[in-house]
């Protein structure tokens, strides 16, 4: 299975997991990091290069900047946007992924070192989406 088919992310539409699936979420930690280096009006190639590190890290996989690029402009925008994904897809994911996806996005938001205001928006809507809370979001582990 290839990691940027998004066949998980699609069977929230139709057939769904009946667990958290380990491969949902990483098909959802590629599709929110990717789609974060375009979430200002410019993607640099520092985040490109943090968004593949990250993924080699957290899922053992490599991906071409090519890879990435066409994550982020994923055709799987153009039917169900990407908070909506994450809202259906929640509750299929534990907190410790849930958490990871956002520990990820933070490391790709600071790769330019500059967040604009659309990447806070884009954050925000993430944590929000994913059922996070403002602990989460800063970091907390809450037991």
């Amino acid at each position: 299975m290839a990691l940027v088919d998004f066949n998980k992310v699609k069977q929230l539409f139709g057939e769904s997991p009946q667990s958290a699936d380990s491969d949902l979420f990483r098909e959802l930690f590629v599709l929110v990091l990717s789609r974060a280096t375009d979430a200002d009006a410019y993607t640099h190639p520092a985040e490109i290069a943090t968004v593949q590190s990250v993924i080699k890290e957290e899922l053992g996989t490599e991906l071409s900047d090519s890879e990435v690029r066409t994550a982020a402009l994923s055709k799987i925008y153009e039917t169900t946007p990407l908070q909506k994904c994450l809202v259906n897809a929640a509750p299929k994911l534990n907190m410790d992924q849930r958490r990871a996806i956002l520990r990820g996005l933070v490391v790709v938001m600071h790769a330019d070192d500059n967040i604009s205001s659309r990447e806070a928006e884009f954050f925000n809507m993430v944590v929000s989406a994913l059922g996070l809370s403002a602990a989460d979001a800063a970091g907390l582990i809450v037991a």
